[in-house]
């Protein structure tokens, strides 16, 4: 263990620095309190011997620092105290100390307490792992929760979630954002004759390109069925550029699509932009009345939501 010894009189804090490396711990000397939490606060340490009486912090002040910390780690703390200290050997029971040495320590007493405080801190130690492991899984649980498992991107609950926070940003900070809405050119086809399997896997690919293609302030879902939203914080222009852009990565990127036989003939995508105006539904109502329009024009094309006029720019026209 490392155990950090505490001691302003340089021949006690000697000695039983010596003491506890006998014993095959690490010894960790410090002449105030003000050193030992500085110890504490840069190095791993399980077991602080404190003497009582010190100038500046007392043992038990120490003590109080150490429990205050916000840290999952236990420190075991052992306060030497006199003989006839009974009184405040409570008190420092009562406000954290594990455990209490007499003056002149002893070596056996020493080893004794330090086999209690190595099978304390292996307890301590066992359960913030357990702990750890858990808060892990409740992260991992929660991005799953989260996640489309097909195609890795976000589903309708996150981006639910994620559409909330960009909006009221954009409420509160004007800051502006706009959707882009993909559907994948004739995706039918593909479970109509190569199967629900093989359009899965062309929405995996699909996705996986997409993904390259955003920035980091970008977000992406898969929307429902075969279409999928992403959510880019710009003005509109910019968000067609970009939606643009992605339709044309997925075109280059010529996957084949197993719906339209053919040595030229690749997965393509069509894609309804609309900036965020009036509120959520709206917006993505806009975007995919733009796409319906991309795809009744031809497909593998993009296509812009008209800008709406709001009711007190109506009452604001002459």
């Amino acid at each position: 263990m490392n155990v950090i010894v505490v001691d302003d009189d340089p021949v006690v804090r000697l000695v039983l620095a010596k003491a506890v490396g006998s014993m095959g711990h690490t010894a960790m000397p410090a002449e105030d309190g003000a050193e030992a939490l500085r110890i504490v606060e840069t190095q791993p340490v399980d077991v602080v011997v404190s003497d009582w009486m010190m100038p500046g912090m007392s043992g038990l002040e120490l003590c109080q620092h150490i429990r205050a910390r916000d840290a999952i780690e236990y420190i075991y703390f052992m306060l030497v105290t006199a003989l006839d200290d009974s009184e405040h050997a409570l008190a420092g029971i009562a406000a954290g100390v594990d455990d209490c040495l007499v003056k002149p320590v002893r070596p056996f007493d020493l080893r004794l307490r330090l086999m209690v405080a190595e099978r304390v801190t292996d307890l301590h130690r066992r359960l913030a792992e357990r702990q750890r492991g858990l808060e892990r899984s409740n992260v991992d649980l929660a991005a799953t929760a989260r996640q489309d498992p097909l195609t890795g991107l976000g589903n309708r609950l996150k981006m639910s979630e994620d559409l909330e926070i960009f909006w009221s940003r954009r409420d509160r900070y004007h800051e502006p954002f706009g959707v882009a809405l993909f559907d994948i050119d004739h995706f039918k086809s593909i479970n109509d004759i190569a199967g629900h399997l093989a359009g899965d896997e062309a929405l995996r690919q699909v996705a996986a390109v997409i993904r390259r293609e955003l920035r980091e302030a970008d977000m992406a879902y898969r929307y429902g069925g075969e279409e999928l939203l992403v959510v880019l914080p710009a003005g509109v222009r910019r968000v067609a550029a970009a939606a643009d852009r992605i339709r044309k990565a997925v075109q280059n990127s010529a996957i084949p699509h197993p719906g339209r036989p053919g040595p030229e003939t690749v997965l393509t995508l069509s894609v309804g932009v609309a900036a965020a105006e009036g509120d959520i539904e709206s917006t993505l109502l806009a975007a995919d009345t733009a796409l319906y329009k991309a795809k009744s024009e031809g497909r593998n094309r993009m296509a812009v939501a008209e800008r709406r006029v709001t009711v007190p720019e109506l009452a604001a026209s002459p």
